[in-house]
């Protein structure tokens, strides 16, 4: 779907006047509708850590605290428990707390389990990283929707932009929000918003695992190693 087609849609389902255009028009209605579906595209993304969002940085250190330019153009926030010195293996754990970071700052820490914060654009880490150690991690890009080329973007900008985040939660949002400022009734949008919403995040979770006796009693086993155990074959034989 397009900008324009999930604009027609909220005019439709809130019963406003379809517009021939959106981007460059100079009606009120054409110029709130943008607004509201850029911001509810902003808040979708940084609602939720999108599995069609999640993006993986990989970068070489540079010696000092400061690793400049690590962090990519379309970065938004990490994912969680994903940064790691993929040389030595070891997790950097963060971003911390400016609390805890200052007080690295005024003591002697060495340690391989590394910490760091993200502060003014940049990643700061505790010990000083080394130069040529290869780091990698996962965040959340910013950009939501793209262009006709495909080039992604952190707002519509154009009447033929399409959406990365799913469309139809965005129309709910939209719709929800229009009816919300006009001060129309909007508690049946509402709901089907946040439905949909969790409808979406509960199918991008990963399926909970499912402990049987292998786990507990076999050494060295590993899942996705082709034939499942016996234990497992009752179970699909998928994990």
């Amino acid at each position: 779907m397009t900008l324009l087609s999930i604009a027609n849609d909220v005019a439709d389902e809130t019963k406003g006047p379809r517009p021939e255009t959106i981007v460059g028009n100079t009606s009120p209605d054409a110029q709130n509708i943008l607004r509201v579906i850029n911001r509810v595209g902003i808040n979708l993304m940084r609602a939720y850590g999108w599995n069609i969002l999640r993006k993986e940085q990989t970068f070489t250190s540079v010696s000092g605290e400061e690793q400049t330019g690590a962090l990519p153009s379309d970065f938004d926030r990490f994912v969680p428990e994903t940064f790691w010195d993929r040389d030595s293996n070891n997790l950097m754990s963060g971003p911390v707390s400016p609390v805890e970071w200052a007080g690295l700052k005024v003591q002697t820490f060495s340690s391989q389990n590394k910490k760091f914060v993200h502060r003014g654009g940049s990643i700061f880490t505790q010990p000083e990283l080394g130069s040529g150690v290869n780091m990698a991690f996962e965040y959340i890009s910013k950009n939501w929707c793209q262009d006709s080329s495909s080039t992604a973007q952190a707002k519509f900008a154009a009447d033929d932009d399409t959406a990365i985040i799913d469309e139809d939660l965005i129309t709910y949002g939209a719709i929800f929000e229009w009816l919300d400022a006009e001060g129309q009734p909007s508690v049946r949008a509402a709901r089907a918003y946040h439905e949909y919403f969790n409808l979406l995040v509960n199918n991008e979770r990963a399926t909970a695992d499912i402990l049987v006796a292998g786990d507990v009693f076999a050494q060295n086993t590993r899942h996705f190693e082709g034939a499942p155990k016996p234990s497992r074959a009752s179970y699909g034989g998928d994990f």
